[in-house]
């Protein structure tokens, strides 16, 4: 590992730290990384930077125990339905949450980030800023004033309820590799739409990521889909 990935590693954990303090006192902290609390003090407020032993304990610990309680613990659910806004706008818990998963894609090529508009774009912004990819597509809603060709696809939800997105035509270019990103995988509709919109532009997707799903639908939608690669979700719900 280059100097340069150590650093990155130990701002890591650095991070991390300063996000468990919101949800923690020093001391209950201390117990949770097995750290003295006036070391944790000083590596949060950037007295010190942990060493690479401390930084990769701090790094798996907060992976194994910590990051899907306190991402559970933002959602709100109200009589099946889910309100995950605390999180899809938490800018610094999806960073850390992206710099968690990028290692599931950090070997597979991506040219482009694809998700639909709105909840998706934040975690689609920071996993693409971890994995190195610039240019992200949006789906959106309606079709964009200025903007002459589209293509189109339908996300069917119900027999009476469906939902078309529109991507400018000519924004994923033939034979690119897509990850497609979004913030929840309820019935997949959504996704599926993604995935269609990725074949209409003759590219291939090469990986699925959701920071939720219900019933733990990813292997369903895979074969759906007829997928041969990764679809990933960082936390069921239910």
């Amino acid at each position: 590992m280059n100097k340069l990935a150590l650093m990155k590693k130990k701002i890591f954990a650095v991070e991390i730290l300063r996000v468990l303090k919101k949800n923690y006192a020093y001391k209950e902290l201390s117990k949770l990384i097995d750290l003295p609390p006036s070391v944790l003090s000083r590596y949060i407020n950037g007295h010190v930077i942990p060493s690479i032993e401390k930084a990769e304990m701090i790094i798996e610990a907060f992976k194994e125990n910590y990051i899907r309680d306190i991402l559970r613990s933002k959602v709100v659910e109200r009589n099946g339905a889910y309100d995950l806004t605390s999180v899809c706008y938490d800018a610094g818990l999806q960073q850390l949450i992206a710099k968690c998963v990028a290692g599931e894609f950090e070997l597979i090529k991506v040219d482009k980030i694809l998700t639909a508009a709105v909840d998706g774009i934040p975690i689609a912004i920071q996993l693409g800023n971890e994995l190195g990819v610039k240019s992200i597509v949006v789906a959106k809603g309606t079709k964009e004033v200025g903007v002459e060709e589209f293509l189109e696809e339908k996300a069917v939800f119900s027999p009476a309820l469906f939902k078309t997105f529109y991507i400018p035509k000519g924004s994923i270019k033939k034979d690119e590799n897509v990850l497609v990103v979004d913030d929840i995988m309820r019935t997949g509709a959504t996704l599926e739409a993604m995935v269609r919109l990725v074949e209409k532009s003759k590219a291939k997707t090469v990986g699925i990521f959701t920071l939720f799903s219900i019933r733990n639908c990813e292997e369903e939608l895979k074969k759906k889909l007829g997928l041969k690669c990764k679809v990933i979700s960082f936390l069921n719900l239910s």
